[in-house]
């Protein structure tokens, strides 16, 4: 059962995308596959959490983003898991050689 303080921002959270629903629009637009209703369920999950562990159920904009990730994954494992493989979504894992590169003795991070 959600503390009440939970309910109330997943409500308002919720209310946002819509009454603004370019925002929803633009918020999905990324992440084909991946319906609002999976990612309020998320959502309701990851501030049910945040408040029993920071005590304000406040969901961060790097939660969000990862929320979205996660999905998506979840979406193309269920439907296009060749697709995947081939393009890399599913390995988790980059090579320190592709991150980072050697230069007078500092390793320095790529962009």
């Amino acid at each position: 059962m959600m503390n009440v303080d939970v309910e109330i921002y997943c409500k308002n959270f919720k209310n946002f995308f819509i009454n603004n629903p370019k925002s929803k629009k633009e918020l999905l637009a990324t992440v084909p596959g991946v319906t609002f209703e999976d990612f309020m369920e998320k959502v309701g999950e990851i501030t049910q959490s945040n408040f029993e562990k920071l005590g304000d159920p406040s969901i961060s904009r790097k939660q969000i983003l990862d929320t979205l990730n996660d999905l998506y994954i979840k979406y193309m494992e269920q439907n296009h898991k060749e697709l995947g493989k081939e393009v890399g979504i599913f390995n988790n894992t980059i090579p320190d050689s592709k991150v980072f590169q050697q230069l007078k003795g500092f390793l320095i991070g790529l962009n």
